[in-house]
């Protein structure tokens, strides 16, 4: 889920082949790619008209404390939820974004331990019913998080970094606004003083200025909570407002929020008058119309990868209209140690070794499209480690058959495996699927709707459920301490309220001990070297995660949409603060 970095990065991603035919490299200029998004903005950016969005995934949540899929980061933070700090737009896609103020004057001021921060809110900001968004919307916002009785979903940094004692299951002594327990703990790790917030934290965290990015740390009005029923209730602080409700699997539309100032906000220029999200769609019609580009088609935009089907059309049908660009995601498979069959160390070795990562990288269209991969840190982070794959592409039958013969279980072995379906997923895992049968495996693929999907991992009712899970991650801001620890960190991400990101309910003190050890470490080359070991561990030591691609993002846009770049520090998607539409 989450997220970001690619950009400055691009060398490294050609070195490694990830760039690759499909029309253009990022700085090419056939077929689309950075250089036609570029000439694309010569034209002069002008307000007025209607975006449309066209959407082949549902969307499973809106509310700001839920968000943690990268598609729902970008188009809450640019609409209707201002955060402390944010990263600027870019002006090409290959372009580094830089850490900027939002809702704060600047982007925060650390002590000399690295254990407090603080940020003074801007004046002005308000809510769509025109009172001011206050300190103590921020603070309630992020209380939310830890109530994880309540919601599932949702970076946990909150509670991870704030100086908060924890249970001893884990769960942390502060419950969350709704119960009462706690509170005066919470209190004093957040804090306001007139319009400045105050952090008080467990550790240093030298960029928890980048942390507070995330959605999950913006403001939230206690008067419009609802608890789980907020999920798509949205209640705007940014340039657009929901118009009437949403519908979820259809959408809903985005209009000028009257309260939102200008003057108080240089990152979003909000060029449309109206933004029509459309998620009725699957991701073939999506790009059917795209690439065609008929009537309203011409003023939309896709936060939606082209599907196999379509990349055969992409190039002559979308010229100039293209948009490739390395992916700062890795996609994955989680093993669950709630199993049964997955608390066994050869099991899981078994089913590394028998994944076949070409039928993965098939089923979504070639190696222009995705790259076999055995790490969960991305190519373009400085921790990278490069590790080899331990069976080759295609991965190996016959050794994982050893490996699962030696567990002691009885073949074949009946395995669940879950995954987030649309019509490219469902090919992936038939894919996977053979090679895991081949080994000895039984597998019964479960494929979860997207607005359900993540929920599903995280809730303490699929640890029984299921045998292995997909996922996908991108690491949050330039570091890896966005993907090791919020991935593996056992004694940080699991509670009685379930896994948090460590969906496979891994959790070794070892492992633990040296996350811990490389938050402490003063040397950024030192730090990101160790975070690769930690990976490197984790994928061929303990098979805790069984990495299987890095892809590369096809977009497709209307051909009269201008100003539309795709920022990989940020998102990796088309960032809506600068996107116009033609006069």
């Amino acid at each position: 889920m989450r997220r970001n970095k690619i950009a400055a990065s691009v060398a490294a991603l050609l070195a490694l082949g990830l760039v690759t035919s499909c029309g253009s490299t990022p700085e090419a200029t056939s077929s689309g790619s950075t250089a036609a998004s570029e000439s694309a903005a010569t034209d002069t950016p002008a307000a007025g008209g209607t975006l449309n969005l066209l959407i082949g995934t549902a969307t499973e949540h809106w509310d700001p404390q839920r968000t943690y899929v990268g598609v729902a980061i970008e188009f809450g933070n640019r609409t209707f939820s201002r955060t402390l700090t944010t990263w600027s737009p870019v002006t090409s896609n290959t372009e580094q974004a830089t850490l900027v103020a939002d809702a704060a004057t600047d982007t925060g001021t650390v002590s000399e331990d690295g254990k407090t921060w603080t940020f003074t809110l801007k004046d002005g900001i308000k809510w769509e019913d025109g009172q001011d968004v206050t300190c103590e919307d921020y603070k309630y916002g992020i209380s939310r998080t830890f109530a994880v009785d309540v919601f599932t979903g949702g970076p946990n940094y909150a509670i991870q970094f704030l100086d908060i004692p924890k249970n001893d299951d884990g769960s942390s002594q502060y419950a969350g606004p709704y119960t009462g327990t706690g509170q005066e703990l919470y209190d004093q790790a957040v804090s306001c003083d007139g319009n400045t917030l105050t952090f008080k934290l467990s550790q240093p965290v030298m960029d928890f200025n980048s942390t507070v990015t995330m959605t999950a740390f913006g403001a939230f009005r206690e008067d419009k909570d609802q608890g789980d029923k907020s999920n798509f209730q949205i209640f705007s602080n940014g340039p657009y407002k929901l118009e009437g409700t949403w519908s979820p699997n259809s959408g809903g539309t985005f209009v000028r929020n009257d309260q939102w100032d200008p003057a108080t906000d240089e990152v979003r220029k909000a060029y449309p008058d109206s933004i029509v999200w459309d998620e009725s769609l699957t991701q073939e019609i999506v790009y059917e119309r795209l690439i065609a580009n008929q009537g309203d088609d011409a003023n939309a935009i896709t936060f939606d990868q082209a599907p196999v089907t379509a990349l055969a059309n992409v190039s002559t049908g979308a010229e100039g209209r293209t948009d490739i660009v390395a992916s700062p995601y890795t996609r994955y498979l989680v093993p669950n140690y709630k199993s049964d069959v997955m608390s066994n160390d050869k099991a899981r070795e078994a089913l590394a070794l028998a994944t076949d990562r070409s039928a993965y990288v098939t089923a979504v269209g070639g190696e222009q499209v995705a790259k076999p991969i055995n790490s969960l840190i991305n190519p373009a982070l400085e921790a990278f480690p490069d590790t080899p794959l331990l069976a080759g592409e295609t991965g190996d039958p016959e050794a994982a058959k050893a490996a699962l013969e030696e567990s002691g279980l009885t073949l074949p072995v009946a395995i669940n495996v879950a995954y987030r379906k649309n019509d490219t997923m469902d090919k992936v895992f038939s894919g996977l699927k053979a090679g895991w049968d081949a080994a000895g495996f039984e597998t019964n693929l479960i494929g979860i709707p997207a607005e359900q999907y993540y929920g599903t991992l995280q809730s303490p009712d699929s640890a029984t459920k299921y045998d292995a899970y997909w996922a996908g991650w991108g690491a949050d801001y330039p570091s890896a301490s966005t993907v090791i620890p919020q991935l593996l960190d056992g004694s940080t991400q699991i509670s009685a309220g379930g896994p948090g990101q460590d969906y496979g309910y891994f959790d070794n003190d070892e492992f633990n001990a040296g996350i811990d050890a490389a938050y402490q470490i003063a040397d950024q080359a030192e730090r990101e070297a160790a975070w690769g070991q930690l990976d490197a561990d984790a994928v061929t030591e303990h098979f805790a995660v069984i990495p299987l691609i890095v892809d590369q993002f096809v977009f497709v846009r209307g051909s009269n949409v201008q100003g539309a770049y795709v920022n990989g520090t940020f998102t990796g998607y088309y960032d809506i603060a600068t996107v116009s539409l033609k006069g």
